[in-house]
């Protein structure tokens, strides 16, 4: 099966209604759980895939771009915005862009390039990339990557079926994590962070603490002031947490290669899929069935001309002897 390459300068846009993300709109500052998001990027281009992409410099074929290999990640500054409402923005903005990923599942084990397999669209011509999303929602496939070239790879069903394991388990283990660091508890105690290390400057600005911020926003800006001053709050609550979930590393987004989740673990769970591709690609074509074989069975041979015996015996019921033969009389029976 013949599927088409994923290039560096593909891009991918996102289905709203499957990309979720908490949201906080001023002056309200309950989150609001799930809202859609318009997203889009480039695989690996300019400030995208910078830190996460999986791109084959060297390898350019005639349709032009650069290949990608299987696990490349746009990673951070994907540009996110709220469809509903479309304002004001959605304060969790400057925390989202920043941890933002979106990552290609679907590799060719059997074409191999520097960076890794040949990463190839799951729909023959459009790939579906996995998203960031948050603690709410779980990670799903709503990232459309148009993947028009000419370029194509071999691809086997164990491509296509470790493909999918694949992204089933970044889904479950991001869920995971994007649940973990949501806890009450855990929230608590990162707030109590930001608010310590920051209250000196807050206080030196003329706040007394981070919620002030908030409330009295930034002087001369008057409502944007507000949305300035919830968008910061969000993003220094935040940024202990952030932080110390890319020491521990994910699977979709930005991921160090020694954290524990990116590093190890992520090679563990590589070549896990790459034996269950392996497996069934042996199951569908065994190596002990010669699968080409030099000359087919007898009973598959195409019947050739038929031929008439070169020493015809008059013996035999049916044949004639040849002219002169003295067996033959002259009346045309056949003597003893």
């Amino acid at each position: 099966m013949q599927f088409n390459v994923l290039k560096h300068y593909h891009p991918m846009i996102a289905i709203p209604w499957l990309e979720m993300h908490q949201a906080v709109f001023p002056p309200v500052m309950a989150p609001v759980p799930k809202v859609p998001h318009v997203a889009a990027a480039v695989l690996c281009w300019g400030p995208w895939g910078i830190l996460t992409g999986k791109r084959n410099d060297n390898e350019v074929s005639a349709s032009g771009g650069m290949m990608m290999s299987q696990g490349t990640d746009i990673g951070p500054l994907i540009p996110h915005y709220n469809l509903t409402p479309p304002a004001p923005p959605n304060s969790l903005l400057v925390v989202i862009i920043p941890t933002s990923g979106s990552k290609s599942h679907f590799g060719a084990h059997g074409h191999v390039a520097p960076q890794g397999p040949i990463a190839f669209a799951c729909l023959k011509v459009l790939n579906l990339n996995l998203n960031c999303a948050g603690p709410a929602w779980p990670p799903l496939p709503s990232g459309v990557v148009p993947a028009f070239n000419t370029h194509t790879v071999g691809v086997t069903v164990g491509d296509l079926v470790a493909g999918a394991l694949h992204m089933g388990v970044d889904l479950l283990l991001q869920f995971g994590l994007n649940r973990l660091f949501s806890r009450p508890a855990i929230g608590n105690f990162f707030e109590n962070v930001a608010e310590r290390a920051l209250g000196p400057g807050l206080r030196a600005l003329g706040y007394g603490n981070v919620q002030a911020l908030i409330e009295y926003g930034i002087p001369g800006l008057g409502r944007l002031g507000r949305y300035v001053g919830s968008a910061a709050e969000e993003f220094l609550f935040n940024l202990p947490g952030s932080l110390v979930a890319v020491g521990i590393g994910s699977p979709v987004g930005y991921s160090p290669q020694r954290s524990p989740v990116g590093g190890w673990f992520g090679g563990k769970v590589d070549a896990g899929h790459s034996a269950v591709q392996q497996a069934v690609d042996n199951y569908f074509n065994s190596p002990a069935v010669e699968q080409h074989p030099s000359q087919g069975p007898a009973s598959a041979q195409p019947p050739g001309p038929a031929q008439a015996p070169l020493n015809p015996s008059p013996s035999e019921p049916g044949d004639y002897p040849t002219p002169g033969d003295p067996t033959m009389p002259d009346d045309g029976t056949r003597t003893a």
